[in-house]
């Protein structure tokens, strides 16, 4: 669509220049103030997608069959806007240049082995005396296997709510507020026909404004899962796919304004992404002078003028290779992007526990040795640590790293009390508790660090990797005392802030069934249990703030960076503001993936494993189990622009 005022003509009317030539020169004008925006546009608004995966969800859930993941969609760093409220806090801004955000369509899929049937979880038991279950875990010799008749089962109920964030002024106990979107999958008709089935399943046609403030937590229910009779069964390979819409956006330049951007383009040396418009001139008749077709102020040849732009293609964004075009005219060319990174998923017991039997079946747990229940080196800096790794295809721009941190409890091992079998018979296992991991590790002793990467050195002569963010963080359960034999039992203020706090933009309860804190009273002789919350929500800060100024976002953090696969043109970049100055990138411009890491590790002399991380509570139940990492994992979402690309 056009922002061009033209005068009407009627039949018979006599034709002037200001018919024809304002018009043009309008039209010509907007190709030269690179003034084609997103209202002018077919599609003003883009598609991005948050794609959220689970290894497999059981009835070893707490609540059963019931898991949560939340995410955060904040304004990339130009357009995320906040101010100090009277009481000290925070409050969000919304300005009339926010883009809008709409969820369009969500999906759902597990892996149903292309059968009409059910998959039989690990809890799964041949009879009510429970002799399938076999093994040193207790599990089931039948998992994996196909039930037909348990598929009427899994009807799945999916959700997704916000709710205030903790950055603005939420409090304890975090709980969900307004449902935006719900649905239910019946399993007759979304997983038990013998030829159409919906796996996966798909809404479509939703139209659902989101506030890019707010915390989002989908929800997937299936209490199905869990069976008096012991068929028990599992969702394995959860894919979730929702699909968003934003408004386009413009791109980011500038030489200090954007770490690790192309010095140079197509459209010349020192540009650092900023747009060169083309040449498009109109040539007016002088008063008095016949309008003419074919000269150089000719109708046609003035037409003929703006129709090569257009034949040409109306150009803007990055070629693959991070380039820009030589001349631009569209000034919204970028579109909102999440990167969703799981990380420490697929772990053998849903999430992972201190417990030394269960904490060695990590399989990234640095130096192992001794003998009997396997432990960690017992060095600082070891623990237990995870990456995944993103190929890039595009260019980005990293506006913000987010650390969703999950602290959701879950069911241990197939026991069902004292008539059945425990797994773990040693010591004083009379209680259920030990067989469960639903405390939170209860040390302070707990260093978490994160790291967001980008590398280069496939097929390549160069192997390097260059910090994008960074965060490190310990002290998770600092709290101070609970003296009182009635009323709420709620944790208190940390009586000391731990670091573990400090970049904290979010708590979620997001389930009935939370994890807990033993919190010990005035005396020291008894603890008290007490909800805690699910999940965390942390900024991971992007490097710099030093010669590129700081960069915006819920903490003091650097400003946007670059990404994108170069070639010789685009080799040459602005420095990355790191420590222990600002230097040109390691990668040279030729960046090839995207790299997440985390290490969870202890900062006292002792394994992961060892008492100091398993409640204690009566000094006999030292195969107590707690958490490290709740169940199914965390994740890192990485908030990006990503750019019209060719």
């Amino acid at each position: 669509m056009a922002k061009i005022t033209r005068k009407k003509l009627s039949r018979g009317a006599k034709l002037t220049p200001e018919h024809v030539y304002p018009p043009l020169a309008s039209a010509a004008s907007q190709l030269t103030s690179i003034a084609i925006e997103k209202e002018q546009m077919q599609a003003p608004m883009a598609p991005f997608r948050v794609n959220l995966t689970l290894p497999y969800l059981a009835s070893d859930s707490l609540p059963k069959g019931h898991i949560t993941i939340p995410f955060v969609l904040p304004p990339p760093q130009d357009l995320f806007l906040t101010t100090t409220n009277a009481a000290g806090g925070k409050d969000a801004i919304y300005s009339g240049n926010l883009p809008q955000m709409k969820l369009k369509s969500v999906s759902f899929s597990f892996d149903q082995r292309g059968e009409p049937g059910a998959i039989a979880s690990q809890f799964w038991k041949l009879d009510s005396s429970g002799l399938a279950n076999t093994g040193k875990y207790g599990y089931s010799s039948e998992q994996g296997h196909v039930t037909y008749e348990d598929v009427i089962r899994l009807d799945i109920a999916l959700s997704l709510h916000e709710k205030t964030q903790e950055y603005f002024g939420d409090t304890y106990p975090y709980n969900l507020e307004r449902e935006l979107w719900s649905t239910t999958i019946p399993a007759a008709e979304g997983y038990a026909g013998p030829s159409l089935r919906a796996n996966p399943f798909i809404q479509t046609d939703m139209d659902i404004a989101v506030d890019p403030y707010k915390t989002l937590v989908l929800s997937i229910q299936c209490p199905g899962l869990e069976d008096s009779d012991g068929r028990n069964l599992a969702l394995p390979s959860i894919e979730v796919s929702m699909k968003f819409a934003c408004e386009l956006m413009p791109r980011d330049t500038g030489q200090t304004t954007v770490q690790n951007i192309p010095i140079d383009g197509g459209s010349g040396a020192g540009k650092y992404g900023a747009k060169t418009a083309p040449s498009v001139t109109i040539n007016t008749p002088a008063h008095s002078t016949a309008i003419e077709s074919d000269s150089s102020d000719g109708v046609t040849y003035n037409i003929d003028t703006l129709d090569e732009q257009f034949r040409d293609k109306l150009e803007g964004g990055y070629n693959r290779f991070a380039d820009v075009p030589p001349t631009e005219v569209i000034a919204d060319d970028a579109a909102y992007e999440v990167i969703a990174v799981p990380l420490y998923q697929n772990m053998a017991h849903g999430g992972l526990s201190a417990s030394p039997a269960f904490y060695a079946t990590y399989p990234y747990l640095a130096t192992l040795g001794g003998t009997g229940n396997t432990t960690v080196n017992a060095a600082a800096n070891t623990g237990a640590f995870d990456r995944r790794i993103i190929p890039i295809h595009h260019s980005y721009t990293i506006q913000h790293a987010i650390l969703a941190w999950n602290w959701t409890p879950w069911e241990l091992l197939n026991w069902d009390g004292d008539a059945g079998t425990k797994p773990i018979s040693s010591g004083s296992s009379s209680a259920s508790d030990q067989q469960r991991a639903n405390i939170v590790c209860p040390s302070k002793q707990v260093t978490l660090d994160v790291g967001v990467g980008i590398g280069t050195g496939a097929s390549a002569d160069n192997f390097d990797y260059e910090q994008v963010a960074k965060l490190s963080i310990s002290n998770p359960n600092n709290y101070g005392t609970w003296n009182g034999s009635s009323g709420t039992k709620v944790p208190t203020d940390p009586t000391t802030k731990g670091t573990w706090d400090t970049s904290l933009i979010d708590r979620i309860t997001s389930t009935g069934d939370p994890p807990r804190v033993f919190i010990w009273d005035s005396g020291g002789a008894t603890a008290r249990g007490v909800p805690k919350w699910n999940w965390e929500l942390h900024s991971i800060p992007i490097v710099g703030s030093g010669t590129f100024g700081a960069g915006v976002g819920y903490y003091t953090q650097g400003k946007e960076v670059f990404v994108g696969p170069g070639w010789t043109r685009t080799s040459a970049r602005t420095n990355i503001d790191g420590s222990p100055a600002a230097a040109f990138p390691q990668t040279g411009g030729a960046e090839q993936w995207i790299e997440v890491r985390a290490n969870l590790y202890p900062t006292e002399s002792v394994a992961l494993n060892a008492a100091t991380y398993q409640f204690d509570q009566t000094k006999a139940l030292s195969d107590k189990s707690s958490i490290l990492i709740g169940y199914g994992g965390c994740y890192v979402y990485l908030i990006c622009k990503k750019h019209l690309t060719k």
